[in-house]
């Protein structure tokens, strides 16, 4: 009792102690980088919020400076002094190079006379202006000479319509693509966006990249996020929830047209550094869980090895592998527990291999003795066969069939030898083919080809002429006489094959697998022995293993062919089973 005690209790020490060792690793690590990134947080934080706001800074003035030169060249445009020294074909040319010097910004110009579109580049565009649009224009330029709209949405993209007075009926139209608006701060951070947002809070565009459908996600998103806080009128910095996280937000309302400029960045992205102190953080933590996991399960190993090797082996030995042994190098009492294993599976093993050999010799002796037992039926019929062939004044059919029986019965009770040759078991189905046809007249037609280097193979005794007598039984019933043909050939691995092949009904290939199978019993025809298809096949595979043994194959055109697989010569264990067994 006290050997598996102490080793219940190791192993829980063990498992305390793994546990122990490993949280204790981790949480000393822990403690001090949480202590360190403490002291560090709130000098980055403060330097990392400074350089943000320079930033947004810097996007306010770029979007200005790119505001400012399209107003620029629109009010060039829209100089009387230049327009009125011109002619229409010079300025519709000067309305080209403008538009192709901006063409990625300026959707369209276009040129209104008393209340009609006299031109526009692209020239097409002018047929897209609505009667509406050219009131509204009107309306609002007259009142101040130049007018800026509201943004409104026109296909997949975000455009204001800017007008300005040339002469009392003569207004200069530009239509600006706001996606344009942020072309120029794409250069700036990858992890730096920009929205731009009416002063009302109407989105108007941004630098976000959209394609993919998580993109889209964040954004939409952001848009709404955005939208509540200039509703909320909040300023300064913030943090707003979106699709993938929290994300700070800086926001300017710099510009002459009283856009709301928004900056933002992902809350873990807008400090740098202390992002870097978390990878080092966290790196420090995977170090620490994998000190303490090698720790920890060296010593939980030293007692789980051998508890599995001992399972695995146990299960092995109850799947029936008797040849599984616990193999273990200590001297503790792990190597007790193996050392009690080995001995009983040892003994195991014996005990099976005694049992083994005695089933074999009981079969081989059953078999011995039924394939000795030759038919009465078989024999009385001969016998009457021979008494009308003597009766009807055939004396000399008299003394082959005599002759024939002769050889058949000593060959059939001989008991010096299971295993013979394929040349005896040739000779001695001739003989039986010879009774069988003089007792069953024209039935059948028989043929023997085997070559010559075939004839010394092994093979149990009466395996073709069983084959043969099953073929010839078989076939009685049919209109026409049967056809029975022996065959031999060569095969590769040292193998013979020998075929018997008839022209008989053949049989079915569901019943042949139950009769192989043992879950259906034979028909008795009143044949030579009581040897039958599964008896052949029992005992090639006895003798030479189960790589031998019987195949069926039922022609197309009607009977069966039954290939017998043999060694070519007899194996060793075989010659020491068969003279054990004599």
């Amino acid at each position: 009792m006290n050997g598996p005690i102490r080793t219940r209790w190791f192993s829980s020490i063990s498992m305390k102690l793994f546990i122990i060792t490993f949280f204790s690793v981790i949480c000393l690590f822990l403690v001090i980088g949480l202590f360190g990134y403490q002291r560090l947080f709130t000098p980055i934080r403060e330097n990392n919020d400074s350089a943000l706001q320079a930033s947004v800074d810097q996007m306010e003035k770029s979007l200005k400076a790119f505001m400012d030169n399209i107003q620029t060249q629109f009010i060039f445009l829209s100089n009387a002094g230049i327009y009125n020294h011109l002619n229409q074909d010079d300025y519709n040319v000067l309305l080209q190079n403008m538009h192709a010097l901006h063409n990625d910004s300026i959707d369209g110009f276009y040129f209104i006379d008393n209340g009609e579109v006299t031109i526009s580049e692209p020239y097409s565009y002018q047929y897209f202006v609505t009667p509406e649009t050219l009131s509204l224009i009107i309306e609002k330029t007259g009142e101040s000479g130049f007018w800026w709209s509201e943004p409104y949405r026109t296909g997949d993209r975000r455009v204001i319509t800017v007008a300005r007075q040339i002469n009392k009926h003569q207004y200069i139209v530009l239509d600006l693509n706001l996606d344009s608006l942020t072309d120029p701060l794409i250069a700036q951070e990858e992890n730096k966006h920009v929205y731009l947002f009416s002063n009302s809070g109407l989105y108007i565009t941004s630098n976000a990249s959209l394609t993919n459908y998580e993109e889209i996600q964040r954004h939409n998103d952001m848009v709404s996020s955005l939208a509540e806080l200039i509703q909320s009128g909040r300023r300064g910095m913030e943090i707003v929830e979106a699709e993938g996280g929290e994300y700070k937000v800086l926001q300017s309302k710099g510009n002459r047209w009283g856009w709301i400029v928004f900056s933002i960045i992902k809350e873990n992205e807008a400090y740098p550094l202390l992002s870097s102190l978390k990878q080092q953080l966290f790196i420090v933590f995977l170090i620490a869980v994998a000190l303490a996991v090698v720790v920890s399960g060296w010593v939980a190993m030293y007692i789980q090895k051998p508890f599995s090797a001992i399972i695995r082996q146990l299960k092995a030995g109850a799947r029936g592998d008797l040849a599984s042994r616990v193999i273990i190098r200590r001297s503790d009492e792990f190597a007790l527990i193996a050392s009690g294993f080995n001995r009983m599976m040892n003994n195991i093993q014996t005990l099976f291999n005694d049992l083994q050999k005695s089933e074999e010799r009981k079969r081989h002796h059953e078999l011995k003795v039924l394939h000795s037992q030759v038919n009465s039926h078989f024999l009385n019929n001969t016998l009457s066969a021979i008494y009308y062939l003597d009766r009807s004044g055939r004396g000399q059919e008299m003394g082959e069939m005599i002759g024939s029986l002769m050889g058949l019965m000593q060959y059939s009770m001989d008991k010096v030898s299971e295993i013979v040759t394929v040349e005896e078991e040739l000779k001695q189905l001739d003989n039986y083919v010879r009774l069988m046809q003089l007792r069953y007249g024209d039935a059948f037609d028989f043929e023997m080809v085997v070559p010559d280097e075939l004839t010394s193979a092994p093979i149990p005794k009466l395996t073709l002429i069983t084959l043969v007598e099953n073929s010839i039984f078989y076939g009685l019933n049919q209109p026409e006489p049967n056809f029975i043909i022996v065959t031999g050939a060569m095969e590769n691995e040292g193998r013979i094959t020998l075929e018997v092949s008839d022209r008989g009904p053949g049989i079915s290939e569901d019943k042949l697998a139950r009769l192989l199978a043992r879950e259906e019993t034979e028909t008795a025809y009143k044949g030579l022995n009581n040897l039958g298809i599964r008896s052949v096949q029992d005992r090639i595979q006895l003798h030479f293993g189960m790589a031998c043994g019987l195949s069926f194959r039922n022609e197309e055109d009607g009977g069966l062919i039954v290939t017998v697989r043999l060694p070519l010569s007899l194996p060793s264990s075989a010659k020491e089973a068969a003279v054990g067994l004599k």
